[in-house]
C-alpha cells in the first residue's frame, strides 16, 4: 500500500490514505521507516475506515461521495493534479454486518455516475470476497484493474471477463461461434460485446432468451468459476 501512496504523490496529487486494523500514529512510524514523511497534511492524510465511511456507524453513500468532492475541490485549489486515494476495506466490510448491497451500489456508481479528479486503489481482504462469488463478480464489475497477492500483476478485468465468456460459449457450442452470438447479442438485444463485463445481469438474462434457464445459469456458473481461477486468490 505504501508504494501506491508514494505512485499518487510522485503524479503530483494530494493522497487520502484510509486505513482498518491500525492507529494512524503507527502508521505514521511506518510510513517514516518507508521513507514518506507527513510534513504537509494537506498532501498526505490518513483517516480510519470508520472515521471515513461509518462515523456513525452507519454507511452512507451520499456523505462519503460528498467528502470526496470536497477534498478533491480542496486538492484542485492548491495545485495538485488531482486526488489519489489508497483504501484498506477490511473494517468496513466487518462494520456492514453481512448487508453489503449498499456498499456494492456504491461501488459501482463510481467512474460511471461520478466523475471525479480522482485515482483509487481499494484493498479487500480474500476472506472476505473469496467464498462470495456474486460479491466478487460486482466487485470486479466495479474496478478496471485488479492486483492480486498471488499474481502481483495487473489483470484487466473487463478483457478477463470477456476471454472467459468468449472461451465458455466456445466451449459448449463450438469454435468461434462466441463471435456470431456476441453479434447476435448486440443486433438482437442492443448489447453491445464490451459493455457485457458492466451488464452481467442483462447479459444472463439474453442467454435465457438465446438458450433457456439451465444453460444460462450453467454458463453464469462456470463464469464465476474460471473468474476466481484466474484471479487466483
Amino acid at each position: 500500500m505504501f508504494s501506491n501512496l508514494k505512485a499518487g504523490l510522485d503524479k503530483g496529487c494530494s493522497v487520502l490514505y484510509i486505513v482498518s486494523g491500525e492507529s494512524i500514529d503507527n502508521i505514521k512510524v511506518e510510513l517514516g521507516d518507508f521513507g514518506l514523511r507527513i510534513g504537509e497534511p494537506k498532501k498526505l492524510r490518513i483517516v480510519t475506515s470508520h472515521q471515513w465511511y461509518t462515523p456513525d456507524g452507519e454507511f452512507n453513500a451520499d456523505r462519503v461521495v460528498k467528502q470526496y468532492s470536497s477534498l478533491i475541490e480542496e486538492s484542485l485549489d492548491k495545485g495538485f493534479g488531482g486526488l489519489f486515494v489508497s483504501a484498506d476495506l477490511a473494517d468496513t466490510f466487518n462494520c456492514l454486518s453481512g448487508n453489503l448491497d449498499p456498499w456494492l451500489k456504491y461501488e459501482r456508481s463510481f467512474g460511471r455516475v461520478f466523475k471525479f479528479e480522482m485515482e483509487a486503489i481499494c484493498a479487500y481482504r480474500v476472506d472476505q470476497v473469496e467464498s462470495k462469488s456474486e460479491v466478487l463478480l460486482q466487485l470486479l464489475q466495479s474496478h478496471k484493474n485488479t492486483i492480486t497477492p498471488k499474481t502481483e500483476i495487473l489483470i484487466n478485468n473487463r478483457k478477463l471477463c470477456l476471454d472467459i465468456i468468449s472461451q465458455e460459449l466456445d466451449g459448449l457450442f463450438g469454435e468461434y461461434i462466441d463471435r456470431f452470438i456476441f453479434n447476435l447479442v448486440e443486433r438482437d438485444f442492443m448489447l453491445p460485446r464490451e459493455r457485457i463485463p458492466d451488464k452481467i445481469e442483462d447479459f444472463n438474462r439474453v442467454l435465457e432468451s438465446l438458450f433457456g434457464h439451465t444453460i444460462a445459469i450453467m454458463i453464469r456458473k462456470q463464469i464465476l468459476r474460471n473468474l476466481k481461477e484466474k484471479i487466483e486468490f
